[in-house]
């Protein structure tokens, strides 16, 4: 049986210069794409970054206006300390008793600012606040947390100051008059003004000229002690949160200047 062959076909090699040519344009078509895309991600972010800055600035403008707020209102309450102070000072019936209960009421409730401070606790968590390349801005912000750390450690001695004078009121006061004073008629719902404030608006003074229903010194001057203390607490807590505003009102106009964002 006669096999037959294929006759064999002869490649003649391509030239030296197509085999560069070829490489060069793969070259460029992978770098091109690796261009785009890094530029792609560079938008992205850059995006991301003017997204988080407009936020912080959101955060950063509510704070200010509630800072207006809160540090009036502590200074507020230093004053009410001094007034019921200067009522449990006095020996034998005070003439202002009604008064007297509604300081000591209110002497018992805590309200603390809580800083806007979502979006940089986001970032952080999420590794995002890299996305914010401007130095300044980022030591602003690291000024801004300690400033707060140092807030909240005030916050925590006075917050135990406060229970360690419950006790005492619960000695000297009337506790039944206390529940009385509590307003049945008006919303739980309260503002930031209020709620700095005390909440004095749930309640209300309790009828005619009540007295301490004891008039043990030792524990008068104890109480007096505790309310001191606090008071202090307020002071330091008002120096803290005005150096705050300084903070955030500087870090404002960063912002506005390094974003361009005074008109957002």
């Amino acid at each position: 049986m006669e096999v037959h062959h294929h006759p064999q076909l002869k490649h003649n090699p391509k030239p030296w210069k197509e085999y560069i040519l070829e490489y060069i344009m793969i070259f460029l078509a992978v770098m091109t794409g690796f261009f785009a895309e890094s530029y792609r991600e560079h938008l992205d972010e850059h995006s991301k970054e003017h997204e988080y800055v407009i936020n912080i600035k959101k955060d950063l403008v509510r704070d200010t206006a509630n800072l207006d707020v809160w540090i009036p209102s502590l200074g507020d309450r230093v004053e009410k300390f001094d007034t019921l102070i200067s009522y449990l000072e006095v020996n034998g019936t005070v003439m202002e008793g009604a008064n007297m209960y509604f300081l000591g009421r209110l002497s018992t409730r805590n309200a603390i600012f809580e800083p806007q401070d979502n979006t940089v606790l986001e970032m952080k968590s999420s590794g995002n606040l890299r996305l914010i390349r401007n130095r300044d801005i980022i030591n602003g912000l690291m000024n801004l947390e300690r400033s707060l750390a140092e807030y909240r450690n005030l916050v925590d001695i006075e917050e135990k100051e406060d229970v360690m004078s419950y006790p005492l009121i619960g000695k000297l006061f009337n506790a039944s008059l206390f529940n009385q004073m509590m307003s049945k008629s008006k919303t739980m719902m309260q503002s930031e003004m209020e709620y700095a404030g005390q909440s004095v608006n749930l309640l209300e003074k309790p009828q005619g000229n009540p007295q301490l229903i004891s008039q043990d010194r030792e524990k008068i001057n104890e109480l007096i002690y505790y309310l001191h203390q606090r008071k202090s607490s307020f002071v330091g807590e008002i120096r803290h949160l005005a150096r705050l505003l300084k903070l955030e009102t500087d870090l404002l106009d960063r912002l506005n200047s390094a974003y361009g964002l005074a008109n957002e």
